[in-house]
């Protein structure tokens, strides 16, 4: 019986029509469309999230939707070889970044921009030879490239190294900030299954707001050229 009941819900988990049902949910939650009512319905879709095959069909969807009017998003570019020299020591790291911001610490950075007018922005590609962060209206990327992925799979702790990739672009990755601590925590914990979707370019994490520390990984699939 256990097999009977299991199969139509694998079924569904890997159902288009279903993902695209639950992205718009999901957008609806994040935008405040939702009402006080739906608080059932709102945890099954929290629920479902949390299944990897689900939340990244749904996250394919959502990336294709137009932007919603929303505040101004900042997105940071941090490079490479800042990261490779200051990884091990990040507190040292961020004191040097305020103290020589032209020098230690070189960055890019994109805005998109909200309001009263939706803005389709063109982010990618993202840069091959440096993490990168970018936030969105209904979540966020982390871009590994493959040397990146190198480095953290010869750390003696990988969550603290990633951790130090993420202090490094702390001053100007504001939406997840707060979420460092689980995200290292997490690409520590989870390293082999991220490495697993590694097809020899490097990984891109992703996670909604509703979800900001269910990370689901998937093979990169920017520009490579």
């Amino acid at each position: 019986m256990g097999y009977y009941w299991w199969k139509p819900k694998k079924k569904k988990q890997a159902d288009p029509k279903y993902h695209e049902n639950l992205a718009h949910t999901v957008k609806d939650i994040i935008i405040g469309s939702d009402h006080v009512t739906h608080a059932k319905k709102n945890k099954r879709v929290v629920r479902a999230m949390q299944n990897n095959v689900t939340a990244l069909g749904a996250i394919s969807f959502l990336k294709a939707m137009p932007d919603p009017s929303l505040p101004t998003v900042e997105v940071t570019v941090v490079e490479e070889n800042n990261l490779e020299k200051n990884l091990d020591n990040p507190s040292t790291s961020l004191s040097d970044k305020k103290k020589k911001p032209n020098d230690s610490f070189k960055t890019k950075k994109n805005v998109i921009i909200g309001g009263s007018t939706s803005v389709s922005v063109t982010l990618f590609k993202p840069p091959l030879d440096q993490i990168s962060a970018y936030a969105f209206w209904w979540g966020y990327e982390i871009y590994i490239p493959e040397n990146c992925m190198g480095r953290l799979d010869q750390a003696q702790n990988v969550g603290n190294a990633f951790l130090g990739f993420l202090q490094v672009i702390a001053g100007n990755a504001t939406a997840i900030s707060p979420y460092f601590g689980f995200i290292s925590a997490w690409v520590g914990l989870q390293f082999t299954v991220i490495k697993s979707q590694n097809n020899g370019h490097g990984v891109v994490l992703a996670a909604t707001w509703i979800l900001p520390v269910a990370l689901i990984p998937r093979p990169w699939d920017a520009p490579l050229e």
